[in-house]
């Protein structure tokens, strides 16, 4: 899916991986893009280990939960084609770019773009507690 952003609007992004570091942020995207940390949350799913990176796949229960953080891009039409490329998500090759629900730790919840892993998950090991920073 590659859905556009609006010129200059904002757009938030769940990042359950590498993109929860803040410098691996400023290294994909610039601090000039103007991005904050939102809040942590989580959403529904299923995380798999892929070696230096994991996959997402949807959940199939309610209870299944993969942890992460939501980051807002001021100018998410600036963000939006390095995060694309940085995810491999240009022509759906490794992720796709889907609208997830987050619920965030403290109740609330709100809508952020999630990449979602495009291929088969067949023997990989799925992350249990569904947090990357913890597997």
């Amino acid at each position: 899916m590659h859905a556009s952003i609006g010129a200059r609007r904002p757009a938030r992004f769940f990042f359950y991986g590498t993109l929860r570091d803040a410098a691996r942020v400023n290294a994909v995207v610039g601090p000039a893009s103007g991005w904050r940390r939102v809040a942590a949350g989580s959403i529904s799913g299923r995380m798999y280990d892929v070696g230096p990176y994991p996959a997402l796949r949807p959940g199939r229960t309610a209870a299944e939960r993969v942890r992460g953080v939501v980051i807002e891009f001021a100018n998410g039409a600036a963000a939006l084609p390095l995060l694309d490329a940085y995810e491999e998500a240009v022509a759906a090759t490794l992720y796709v770019r889907r609208r997830c629900r987050v619920r965030l730790t403290n109740g609330r919840t709100l809508t952020a773009w999630v990449y979602v892993y495009n291929r088969p998950v067949t023997g990989l090991q799925r992350i249990a507690g569904g947090d990357w920073m913890h597997r």
